[in-house]
């Protein structure tokens, strides 16, 4: 790999861990996890009505399968941090 991939790699993961970080405190900060959870559901169905990448990018269903995969993953990360696990 040249270096300048592996420097646009290694931003990204960056990137990805500042903002899983991020979404770690914001699940800890929150007392109602009900809350949070419809607060994020209302969040990704904005995000879904107006474009939020740039123009060049908006019509490819490969960046559109990535987005919603990565929603997928986030959401279900936020669900572990805000729901308690229970303790049989």
């Amino acid at each position: 790999m040249d270096r300048e991939n592996e420097e646009v790699i290694c931003d990204l993961q960056a990137q990805v861990y500042v903002l899983r970080v991020a979404l770690q405190a914001l699940a800890n900060a929150h007392g109602d996890s009900n809350a949070l959870l419809a607060s994020w559901r209302e969040a990704l169905k904005v995000a879904s009505l107006g474009p939020v990448v740039p123009a060049y990018a908006r019509r490819s269903e490969y960046l559109a399968e990535r987005c919603q995969a990565f929603a997928e993953d986030w959401t279900a990360e936020l669900v572990e941090l805000a729901v308690p696990a229970r303790r049989n």
